[in-house]
């Protein structure tokens, strides 16, 4: 199983030949035309899913369950119960209603084989088989003469040995025949027996797991048959159903067989529960900030960081994403200049009581940090004397009319200093200054 470069516990999705490294779909830039590398920007290879998904025999719980929904539950009883008829009433009639019944089957099984090898576990709906089923018996019947003419052509040409071997060939192969015919819906590409090998050689052991099921399933039908011998239309009936039912498995089997083996045999599909999510703006961003984060490129993840702020002005987890990058790379300056927006998006989400905690986290890499906005320093600072926290109000507000001489808030902000003072022990004498600085401050304006 391939791992996700980015997401170890995750399988992967898709390959970078540029970057030889192979990501989930969380790990992708898509663009309107393409699925390319966050890395590189070149298009991306799918690689499906057949790699990464369990072998059937370890699914085989999931197998039986496959048809276990009313439609299909209903299906195999009315299809059994009219076989049956068919078998008892015999004629013409008979005849009629046992074709029917054997196109709507056969036709729903090699649904089920086409929906699964495309990665939908969930059996297809009955009215799908409800078309086309005598064409598709045609050709199975087709299948089999043209089978049966070969062996009959290798019988008259060759002895005993070699139509014997013909046969168990073809015996071997009948999976496969009918695996080849669902995926080209060809008689002959079913048929051939170049691609019957290759067919088989690609899907490799679990070929042989499949025919040891196959035999299990028909030896059960087999001997149901001997215990109910003497209640034929009974008998007649449950040996049906347990053959519809078998079918249905089978078919659902071999289809997962071709779904676990897709890239062997060149395609790439997924299942259906786990297609790829349509990603928001907002998830394509925080993932793609992710991977640059990890490939250690801190200019492009600063750039789209500001980037992403300005779109999505509102998000509080990418404004908390960013503050805990800037606060993991120490950049104090680009804190300084992001404080105001993130400032007022805490705000905007009522979570303005995590101020004084988040201005400490910056305090305790640079001591010496100082905001550029005095306003933001002022504001921040309020919060942080309604927080209790006077060491860091004093902090904050120390120096301010230096720094910003012009700032109109000056008044309130050493008011503010003097009562962050008066209200620890023994700085009484202290905030009595400020207060005097800031009226003098105020009649001065």
């Amino acid at each position: 199983m391939d791992h996700c470069k980015y997401h170890p516990l995750k399988a992967s999705t898709y390959h970078c030949n540029a970057c030889h490294l192979s990501v989930c779909d969380s790990c992708v830039d898509e663009t309107e035309e393409d699925i390319r590398c966050v890395r590189c920007g070149e298009k991306l290879d799918s690689l499906g899913a057949g790699a990464n998904i369990e072998p059937f025999w370890r699914r085989l719980d999931l197998a039986f369950r496959y048809p276990m929904n009313t439609q299909v539950l209903m299906l195999i009883l009315g299809a059994s119960v009219l076989s049956a008829v068919g078998a008892f009433i015999g004629g013409l009639i008979g005849f009629i209603l046992s074709v029917l019944v054997a196109g709507v089957t056969t036709k729903f099984s090699f649904l089920c084989l086409q929906q699964t090898a495309d990665g939908s576990m969930r059996a297809p709906m009955v009215t799908e088989a409800y078309s086309g089923g005598v064409k598709m018996i045609i050709h199975i019947i087709a299948i089999f003469l043209a089978i049966g003419l070969m062996m009959l052509a290798v019988s008259k040409t060759f002895g005993d040995f070699v139509t014997t071997s013909f046969a168990m060939f073809w015996l071997f192969s009948l999976p496969a025949v009918f695996i080849n015919y669902a995926r080209f819906e060809s008689i002959g590409a079913a048929i051939n027996p170049i691609e019957l090998v290759k067919l088989v050689c690609k899907l490799g052991r679990s070929y042989l797991i499949l025919l040891a099921f196959l035999l299990i399933m028909i030896a059960s039908v087999a001997t149901l048959n001997q215990l109910f011998s003497d209640f034929y239309f009974f008998s007649n009936i449950l040996e049906s159903i347990t053959s519809y039912y078998y079918l249905i498995v089978i078919f659902h089997l071999m289809g997962y067989l071709l779904f676990q083996k897709q890239r062997a045999l060149g395609f790439a599909s997924r299942f259906d529960e786990d297609e790829m999510q349509i990603r928001t703006d907002k998830l394509h961003f925080m993932d793609k900030v992710e991977v640059l984060t990890k490939e250690g490129r801190f200019e492009d993840v600063s750039y789209e960081f500001k980037e992403g702020i300005k779109r999505f002005p509102k998000e509080l987890d990418i404004f908390n994403r960013y503050f805990d990058y800037l606060c993991a790379i120490q950049n104090a300056d680009d804190t300084s200049t992001f404080m105001p927006a993130y400032l007022e998006c805490l705000k905007q989400s009522n979570q303005a009581s995590l101020i004084p905690v988040l201005i400490q986290r910056v305090y305790q890499y640079d001591p010496g940090f100082k905001l550029k906005d005095p306003s933001t320093r002022h504001e921040i600072a309020k919060h942080c004397f309604e927080a209790g926290k006077h060491k860091l109000t004093i902090k904050l507000l120390n120096g301010l009319h230096r720094d910003f001489p012009q700032y109109e808030g000056k008044v309130q902000a050493y008011e503010l200093m003097a009562d962050a003072l008066e209200a620890m022990p023994g700085k009484a004498q202290q905030a009595e200054k400020f207060r005097e600085m800031a009226a003098k401050m105020a009649a001065a304006h």
